[in-house]
C-alpha cells in the first residue's frame, strides 16, 4: 500500500510542480522532494538555481548613478577626486546657464500660464541643473519628454532602494562647496589685465577705485541677497497655491518680478552683451600670445590676423555644441592650466625683482628692500589713462553677480544660508585682494611698460613661453563656456519670432521651453547663428585688436556697471517697497546713481580718447 502511494506521488509530482510557461529560469531539472531521498541531490539542485539567477543579466534601470557616486567601489582616490571635479563642474556650467537665461516667457499676454511654466522649468531640474543641490542624474532622462506616472511607477518597482550618498548632490551643497563656486566663478583671464591697468592709472587712482568698485559690488550683491530673503518669504507663505512646487530664482527672476517681462529681458540683454564682451577679449588676447610665443620658439613673426583666423576656425564648431557636458574635461584642463599661469606669473615676477638689484650698486640688497625701492619709483598718477581703469576695475568680476542668488539657493541648510552672506563678502575681498597683490607686484617687477596682455611682457625664456602656451589654450577652452549663456539667449530671441511649432495643445515640457523647441530652430539653423555670432566678435577683435584695454574699459563700463552696481539696488527698492527703511531706499538710489555715473563717465572718456 505504501509502495502504491509512493509510485501514485512520484508519478503526479511532476505534473504539479511544473514551472510556469513564462519563467525566465530553466526549472528542466527540477523535481519534488521524495521521502527517504539522498539530500545531496536537493543541495545540488539549490546551488544550480542560485547560479543560474546569478548569470542572469540584472535589469536596467532609468536612474544612472553618476561617477562620483562610485565611491564605494574600489577605485583610485585620483579617479575619485577627478569624478568630483567633473560633477561639480557640469552642476556649475548648468548653473550658470540657468542664472543668465532665467525663466523663459512667451509673451506679456499668458499671464495665467506663465507660473505654470515657471514651475515646470523648476522642475524639470535634470535640464537646468542648480549648484550642489539635490538632482537627478545628468543622464536620467534620455529624450526631452518627461516620465509618465505609470513609467515612474515602474521604474521604481524595478529599481533598489537608492541609498543617500553624501557626495551624490554635487559637492554637497556646503558653504565650502559655494566658495569653490564663488572662486570658480570670478577668477579668470581678467585679472591678467592688472598690471597694465595700474600703470595706466597710477597708484593714486587704481586702489581707491578697486576699493569703491568692490564696495559697490558688495552692497549690489547684498541687496540681490535681501531680494532673494523677500521672495523666500513670500514663495513660503503663498507654496500652497503652486502645489507645494518651487520656482527658480536668479538674477533675471527677480528683475522679472520687479519690473515685468521688459526687467527681465534688459536683465538677459545685458548679461548677453556681457558675456560677447569677455569672449571679445579673449579673441585679441590669444592671438597677442601666440604671435608672441611664436616669435620666441620659432623665430618666426606670425601676424595677429591669421591667429585669430586659426582660433576662428577652431571655435566655430565647438560652438556648435549643445551639451556643455562635453566641455567638461577641456574647462577643467583650462582651469588647471589658469592656476598654473597665475602662480608662475608670480613667481616669476618676484624673482625677476629679486635677481636685478636698483638699490645703488650693493648686490646684497634684500628682496624686500628691492621692492620697497620700485614702490617708491611708482607713479602716483597719469593723465593719459586714468580713465581706463574705471571699466577694468569692473570687468574683473566677470559678471559673476549672476551667480549670487543660484549660489545661495544651493545652500543647503538653513543655518548655512544665514552664514552665506558674510562668506560672501569674505571671499570676495580675498579675492579682490589678492587681485591687488598680484597687479602690484607684476607691476613693479616689470615697470610702466607692461603691455595689456601681462604675459606677452614677461622676461623671455622658456617658463614665459609655458606661460603663454598654458594661457592661450586655457582661454581657448573656456571661449566655449562663456559664450554659450550669451548664445542661448540670442537663439532663443530667434525662435520668438518663429511661427510656433506642433499644434497638439499640449504643455511643453520644462526641458522643451529653455530648449525653445515649441518654436524650436533646427539644428543647422542653430549653427548658423553660432558661426555668426562668433565671426561677428572676430571682426570686432580685428579692429580693436592694438586697443584691448580700451576693449576692456568699455566693456567693463557700458556693460559691467549696470549689472553690478545699476540694476541690484533699483530692483530691491522695487520688490522691497514697504519693507526697508527710507535710509536704506535712498542708500540704495545713491549706489545705482553711481553706477550710471561711472558708467557714463568710463565709456565717453574712452570713446573720446581712442585713437
Amino acid at each position: 500500500m505504501d509502495n502504491h502511494n509512493r509510485n501514485n506521488s512520484d508519478s503526479a509530482a511532476p505534473a504539479t510542480a511544473a514551472p510556469p510557461s513564462n519563467s525566465n529560469y530553466n526549472y528542466g531539472s527540477l523535481q519534488t522532494y521524495t521521502a527517504g531521498e539522498d539530500s545531496s541531490r536537493l543541495a545540488t539542485l539549490a546551488k544550480e538555481f542560485g547560479l543560474s539567477r546569478q548569470r542572469l543579466p540584472r535589469p536596467q534601470i532609468r536612474l544612472r548613478v553618476p561617477e562620483y557616486a562610485l565611491e564605494n567601489l574600489n577605485l583610485s582616490s585620483l579617479k575619485n577626486i577627478y569624478g568630483r571635479m567633473k560633477s561639480f563642474h557640469n552642476e556649475f556650467e548648468e548653473m550658470r546657464l540657468s542664472a543668465s537665461l532665467g525663466t523663459p516667457r512667451e509673451n506679456n499676454d499668458d499671464a495665467e500660464d506663465d507660473d505654470e511654466k515657471r514651475l515646470l522649468l523648476r522642475e524639470d531640474s535634470s535640464t537646468v541643473g542648480l549648484l550642489l543641490t539635490r538632482l537627478p542624474s545628468l543622464d536620467e532622462f534620455e529624450d526631452d519628454e518627461p516620465p509618465t506616472p505609470t513609467a515612474t511607477k515602474k521604474s521604481s518597482a524595478q529599481s533598489p532602494p537608492v541609498t543617500e550618498d553624501p557626495h551624490a548632490a554635487g559637492l554637497g551643497g556646503t558653504l565650502s562647496s559655494a566658495t569653490l563656486g564663488i572662486v570658480k566663478g570670478m577668477v579668470g583671464p581678467a585679472i591678467l589685465y592688472l598690471p597694465h591697468g595700474f600703470a595706466g592709472a597710477g597708484y593714486l587712482v587704481a586702489i581707491p577705485m578697486l576699493l569703491l568698485s568692490t564696495s559697490l559690488f558688495l552692497w549690489s550683491s547684498g541687496c540681490l541677497l535681501e531680494c532673494w530673503k523677500m521672495e523666500m518669504m513670500s514663495r513660503q507663505q503663498q507654496q500652497h497655491h503652486h502645489h507645494h512646487r518651487k520656482i527658480a530664482l536668479s538674477y533675471p527672476e527677480l528683475a522679472y518680478r520687479a519690473w515685468g517681462i521688459k526687467g527681465q529681458r534688459l536683465v538677459q540683454i545685458g548679461i548677453t552683451l556681457m558675456q560677447s564682451g569677455v569672449c571679445l577679449t579673449y579673441l585679441i588676447f590669444v592671438p597677442q600670445n601666440l604671435r608672441t610665443s611664436a616669435l620666441l620658439l620659432l623665430n618666426v613673426d606670425i601676424s595677429t590676423t591669421v591667429w585669430l583666423l586659426l582660433m576662428v576656425i577652431v571655435q566655430i564648431p565647438l560652438s556648435w555644441i549643445r551639451d556643455i557636458r562635453r566641455l567638461t574635461v577641456t574647462n577643467l584642463l583650462a582651469n588647471v592650466l589658469i592656476l598654473f599661469g597665475l602662480l608662475s606669473c608670480l613667481g616669476l615676477a618676484m624673482r625677476q625683482m629679486g635677481e636685478s638689484g636698483s638699490v645703488g650698486d650693493d648686490e646684497s640688497t634684500s628682496f624686500l628692500e628691492e621692492m620697497v625701492h620700485r614702490a617708491k619709483s611708482l607713479p602716483a598718477f597719469n593723465p593719459d589713462g586714468w580713465f581706463l581703469f574705471l571699466g577694468t576695475s569692473v570687468l574683473l568680476f566677470e559678471g559673476s553677480i549672476t551667480l549670487l542668488v543660484p549660489l545661495i539657493e544651493a545652500v543647503n541648510t538653513p543655518e548655512d544660508k544665514q552664514k552665506f552672506p558674510s562668506m560672501y563678502r569674505t571671499v570676495i575681498i580675498g579675492i579682490v585682494s589678492f587681485y591687488a597683490f598680484f597687479g602690484t607686484v607684476c607691476w613693479m617687477a616689470i615697470g610702466d611698460s607692461v603691455r595689456t596682455v601681462m604675459t606677452t611682457s614677461l622676461p623671455q625664456g622658456m617658463l614665459a613661453t609655458m606661460i603663454q602656451l598654458a594661457y592661450s589654450l586655457a582661454v581657448i577652452f573656456t571661449f566655449p563656456l562663456q559664450n554659450f549663456p550669451s548664445l542661448e539667449i540670442v537663439c532663443a530671441s530667434v525662435e520668438k519670432i518663429l511661427p510656433k511649432r506642433g499644434g497638439d495643445g499640449k504643455t511643453p515640457s520644462a526641458s522643451k521651453m529653455l530648449k525653445g523647441s515649441y518654436r524650436e530652430i533646427s539644428n543647422g539653423q542653430r549653427n548658423i547663428i553660432s558661426s555668426m555670432v562668433v565671426v561677428s566678435l572676430s571682426i570686432v577683435a580685428v579692429l580693436a585688436m592694438d586697443d584691448l584695454d580700451k576693449v576692456v574699459s568699455i566693456m567693463g563700463g557700458l556693460f559691467g556697471c549696470p549689472l553690478a552696481f545699476v540694476f541690484p539696488p533699483l530692483i530691491e527698492n522695487e520688490l522691497g517697497k514697504g519693507k526697508i527703511g527710507s535710509q536704506k531706499w535712498i542708500v540704495n538710489l545713491a549706489v545705482a546713481t553711481l553706477g550710471v555715473g561711472a558708467m557714463f563717465v568710463s565709456t565717453l572718456t574712452t570713446l573720446i580718447n581712442w585713437n
